[in-house]
């Protein structure tokens, strides 16, 4: 008999258990479980197992099959309509290509040459194949897991497979930590597979499996819902970055960060940031925004009986919580008679809070005939509020400014005495100026000195700049010297005695005077200067610059002041009473003030971080 004839099942075919627990069952018995997480299987490869699993088959003298060519045992479980595949449905499709029959190339010779020869031939096998099996009960749970098991074993599996196998799991009562620890996976990942699989949605299923989104892209869709959903999945179908991405869901989504309420004691359901650096937002982002405006309201009182005339809390569609200066006037702007208003702006979209201070409504100042004046400068814009723990809800002018200050003297001292560093952050200004038309410095927009403590390091530097070079200076009524308005710096400066280093050193005497200080008190460092303290490792020198002081702790209400003891470390925690008095929480933060320098603590508002 050739590989070319059809085979036919012998008349009587029995097929006899290999062992105790393996058992060959003819292919018409066995079926595909629905279960089975892999959904796709290379057609090419399969032809190839089947061509090797006829090549492996065993048979008498006659062509009679006597046994398998599957080499590895499938597993399955009873059911009534036959035997379900728990593991091997890939050997399974190649015995399914050779019941159907199946034309391969065969080598038939050689020519004049040495070249192989091929023809075509027919190949196939009865429905009575047989298939070794090992045969359990199992419950949907276990199959999955079989299934799950064998196909990451052989890395055959997609990442969207992957994640509804998880899916399945947890649906049929595992827990994301067992399934973490079934398969050595970081429960985060298996979280982020189970959101991925529940959540992407066939329009984003379609565009991951053809390939036209990648897998960061699809994650991001699936920890949306709604019209977001469907936003996204249209923009990457459009070719939209993954940052254009996280800005939208950031633009769209009640972001934890924003909260001002005890996000803990709220009992609201969170989304954690599974997805690179996307933040944590909340479920029900409705009930959150109820949860804002209870803590406005309640902190508007306060500010009323603080002094303040007017306290407004408007709502507003942008994600970014803007005042419409189409209808307000900025403070510098507003008349002495109006000022004491104090404007809370929430985005009902993000739930971001932003404050606003002595502004005016332009229809109020136009009704008292009363003209604006000034210019048109940028309209002053205080801090955005965050949650309480970071930024101080309550916490007045005084705490602000103190951390501000420390701030201010890190960066002054440690830019005092690296003249290298300055001469980077000058050439980062002009290279943003180049780049980008703007004149700020690690994103400062610093027109003038703040008054803060300068430090002995910038106090020597810049004495040593007005002795060396006198020419660029006014003495005053008092001794103390200022830039002369009019000095040709230029000639001042190149002249022959004048080396390059001593110039470094006045460039570093200007740059570091505007990193080291900016506009507002309540105003966080940006980014990029965030980024440059961290790399010049500031934090050590903050503690050692920062005193916990009665006046610094004076300017927290009470409530902060629990929230401020919450971020010590454990061990430093003073232990008070629910409800004690504000003079009470402070002499017990007092006492452990050394031994928190001690371990290297800090406020969150004197610290590098946005």
């Amino acid at each position: 008999m050739t590989a070319a004839q059809q085979l036919t099942p012998a008349v009587q075919l029995t097929f006899a258990p290999v062992s105790s627990r393996v058992e060959l069952v003819p292919f018409s018995s066995v079926r595909r479980s629905p279960l089975n997480p892999r959904k796709k299987f290379d057609a090419a490869a399969l032809i190839e197992l089947a061509r090797n699993i006829y090549e492996r088959t065993p048979r008498d003298e006659r062509g009679t099959i006597i046994g398998s060519g599957v080499m590895q045992n499938l597993m399955g479980r009873p059911s009534v309509e036959g035997i379900e595949i728990a593991a091997g449905e890939r050997r399974q499709r190649a015995v399914e290509l050779l019941v159907q029959g199946l034309t391969i190339a065969v080598q038939s010779g050689q020519d004049a040459n040495g070249r192989p020869v091929m023809t075509e031939q027919f190949i196939q096998v009865p429905g009575s194949y047989p298939l070794p099996f090992c045969i359990e009960p199992m419950t949907d749970a276990e199959l999955i897991e079989t299934a799950t098991v064998e196909n990451i074993q052989r890395q055959d599996m997609t990442p969207l497979e992957e994640a509804d196998a998880y899916l399945a799991l947890n649906a049929a009562g595992r827990s994301i930590d067992y399934i973490a620890l079934r398969y050595g996976k970081h429960p985060g990942t298996v979280k982020g597979r189970i959101q991925l699989a529940a959540g992407l949605g066939q329009a984003g299923r379609k565009l991951l499996d053809a390939g036209d989104i990648t897998l960061e892209h699809a994650r991001i869709i699936a920890s949306t819902s709604g019209a977001l959903k469907r936003s996204l999945t249209e923009q990457a179908r459009s070719g939209a970055s993954l940052r254009t991405l996280h800005q939208l869901v950031k633009s769209g989504a009640f972001l934890v960060e924003h909260a001002l309420f005890d996000v803990p004691g709220s009992g609201l359901q969170i989304e954690e940031g599974l997805i690179g650096d996307l933040p944590a937002r909340f479920s029900d982002p409705k009930q959150a925004l109820n949860k804002q405006l209870e803590t406005l309201e309640a902190h508007k009182v306060e500010l009323l009986a603080s002094g303040w005339k007017t306290v407004l809390i408007l709502p507003s569609e942008d994600p970014y919580a803007r005042l419409p200066y189409q209808d307000w006037l900025e403070s510098y702007r507003v008349p002495e008679a109006f000022r004491g208003t104090l404007v809370f702006v929430y985005s009902t979209v993000t739930g971001r809070v932003e404050r606003y201070e002595h502004v005016a409504r332009i229809n109020n100042v136009r009704a008292s005939q009363a003209e604006p004046g000034g210019t048109t400068a940028t309209p002053r814009r205080l801090s955005r509020l965050s949650s309480p723990e970071q930024t101080g809800l309550g916490v007045r002018e005084t705490a602000h400014r103190i951390g501000h200050e420390t701030r201010c003297q890190a960066l002054d001292g440690y830019l005092a005495t690296h003249e290298r560093a300055c001469l980077v952050l000058a050439i980062e200004r002009l290279w943003q100026d180049a780049t980008h038309g703007r004149g700020e410095l690690m994103g400062l927009k610093v027109t003038g000195r703040k008054e803060s403590p300068l430090t002995p390091e910038s106090l020597a530097l810049s004495a040593w700049v007005q002795e060396r070079f006198p020419a660029l200076f006014t003495e005053l009524d008092d001794g103390t010297r200022r830039p002369a308005p009019e000095v040709g710096v230029y000639d001042v400066l190149s002249a022959e005695d004048v080396t390059l280093g001593e110039l470094v050193r006045v460039l570093a005497s200007l740059t570091h005077r505007q990193v080291g200080a900016w506009e507002s008190h309540t105003s966080r460092p940006s980014q990029a200067l965030n980024g440059f303290a961290a790399k010049v490792e500031l934090a050590g020198d903050l503690v050692n610059r920062f005193i916990l002081t009665d006046a610094y702790l004076d300017a927290y209400r009470s409530t902060d002041l629990v929230a401020l003891i919450g971020t010590m470390p454990a061990e430093l925690r003073p232990a008070f009473k629910h409800g004690c008095p504000k003079k009470e929480l402070k002499a017990r933060i007092l006492e452990r003030s050394a031994a928190l320098t001690a371990a290297g603590w800090l406020p969150e508002l004197v610290k590098f971080q946005s």
